[in-house]
C-alpha cells in the first residue's frame, strides 16, 4: 500500500521548477519596472558589492562560464550599465565598474528584489525561512557531486 503525499518530494525537480519560476517573475518584473533583464539586475548586484572586480570573479559569483559572460558584459556595457578595462597587472584579463546608470539601476534592483524577497517569503514564520536560508546555502556552497 502507498501512501499519499500531499506534497511532491522530488527535490530536485521542485528546486529546478522554484528556480526557474522565480527567474521568470524576476525577470518580467525587472524588465517592465527597471528595463533590464533579471540576469543583468544580479550582475549588478554582485557588482554592488564587489566593486571593480575581475570579470572572470563576476562569472563565478553568478555561476556563468566564459561565454556567458562575455556577452552579457557587452549588452550590459552597451547599455551603458558597466564599463570594462583591462587589468592592469594581467593583460589577459578585464576589470568590470558600475556606470553612474548602473549605480542607479542597482540601487531600483535592490528595492524589487527586496519586496520580491518579501512576497515569496510570506506565510513563513522567521524560524522556517532561517532552515530554508541554510538549506539553500548549503547546495550553493557544494563544490563537487560525486558520481
Amino acid at each position: 500500500m502507498t501512501i499519499a503525499r500531499p506534497i511532491d518530494r522530488r527535490l530536485f525537480l521542485l528546486l529546478d521548477r522554484a528556480r526557474h519560476k522565480l527567474f521568470k517573475r524576476a525577470n518580467v518584473r525587472l524588465q517592465s519596472a527597471i528595463g533590464i533583464s533579471a540576469a543583468q539586475g544580479s550582475a549588478l548586484f554582485f557588482l554592488g558589492r564587489h566593486r571593480d572586480c575581475l570579470l572572470s570573479d563576476l562569472a563565478e559569483g553568478l555561476a556563468l562560464n566564459n561565454s556567458a559572460i562575455t556577452g552579457l558584459a557587452a549588452r550590459m556595457e552597451k547599455a551603458g550599465l558597466i564599463t570594462r578595462a583591462r587589468c592592469q597587472t594581467d593583460g589577459r584579463a578585464w576589470r568590470v565598474s558600475l556606470t553612474e546608470i548602473g549605480e542607479e539601476k542597482r540601487e531600483q534592483v535592490t528595492k524589487h528584489l527586496r519586496q520580491f524577497n518579501t512576497e515569496i517569503s510570506d506565510g513563513f514564520s522567521g524560524e522556517e525561512m532561517d532552515i530554508v536560508y541554510r538549506f539553500l546555502a548549503r547546495i550553493a556552497e557544494v563544490e563537487t557531486i560525486t558520481p
